[in-house]
């Protein structure tokens, strides 16, 4: 497993963040990251202020070993869960103890909409995130394999629910206090999506249209004479609605005043 470190400079206070992946066939990222006080002059290294888990796009299913959609390299559906089994492990395992686990979203693949079997994949992927001590909780964020496997509204109900949304439905984004003077913002960044919604729900609609008046393509996710950033314009991406804007421009601001260093974390394709 990979480590990565991030220490505070002595003068500026701002944290220096660097970032590792282990790549076993699956894009899945599992380190454990700690905030630790500057060495000592003994060269002695204080205990860490805060370590935490990462992980994201497990995309388990249980299915075959496959190509990927581009035929470049082949996908192990199942070895995932093993993956994600033996993160656990690392983080219990970890010199100091993780305080939470973000898992930023792909937690099972699409596929397993198609053998209707999503709600089996969820339970079993989610089975090694109980290892962990009760104390350390795992904050999910979603991407668009989640939305190919549940209905956004099923979604807000479910365990894959990690904030307060009674006041932002259908959104779900939230914010916690990881410690003192260090903050996680997490966004919902398929707010604004064809995904996870009824055709006939006017957040379709209106998410339909934008992306047509975008991609004249008859395919939705097809980019084909699209270039540069033009080529996000496809159904199985997602974006922020002005609503949510305005909600971290609150809290960017409050944490500002607050002079809290903020961790923003949103899934991407």
């Amino acid at each position: 497993m990979a480590t990565t470190v991030i220490t505070e400079d002595d003068q500026s206070r701002c944290p220096m963040i660097s970032s590792a992946m282990l790549d076993a066939t699956i894009p899945i990222v599992t380190v454990a990251n700690s905030l630790t006080l500057a060495s000592t002059d003994h060269g002695e290294t204080m205990k860490p202020i805060v370590s935490f888990g990462l992980v994201s796009d497990i995309q388990y299913a249980d299915k075959d070993d496959h190509p990927n959609y581009s035929k470049t390299r082949l996908r192990r559906y199942r070895n995932a869960l093993k993956l994600l089994d033996e993160a656990c492990d690392y983080w219990i395992k970890h010199k100091y103890g993780i305080s939470f686990v973000l898992q930023l979203g792909d937690l099972i693949d699409g596929a397993s909409a198609a053998d209707n079997k999503s709600q089996i994949a969820l339970n079993t992927i989610l089975a090694p995130f109980s290892k962990l001590p009760s104390s350390c909780r795992v904050y999910h964020i979603w991407g668009n394999h989640e939305l190919y496997n549940f209905p956004r509204a099923e979604l807000l109900t479910g365990p894959l629910c990690s904030f307060d949304t009674k006041d932002i439905f259908p959104g779900h984004y939230g914010t916690f206090q990881v410690c003192p003077g260090l903050r996680v913002i997490a966004l919902d960044t398929f707010e604004f999506s064809v995904l996870g919604v009824d055709k006939t729900d006017e957040a379709y609609i209106c998410a339909k249209e934008f992306l047509k008046k975008r991609n004249p393509n008859e395919y939705g996710n097809d980019y084909y004479g699209l270039y540069g950033d033009q080529r996000r314009f496809v159904e199985f991406n997602g974006g922020v609605t002005p609503k949510q804007l305005d909600w971290l421009q609150e809290q960017l601001t409050q944490a500002t005043k607050l002079h809290e260093k903020v961790i923003v974390i949103g899934e991407s394709h």
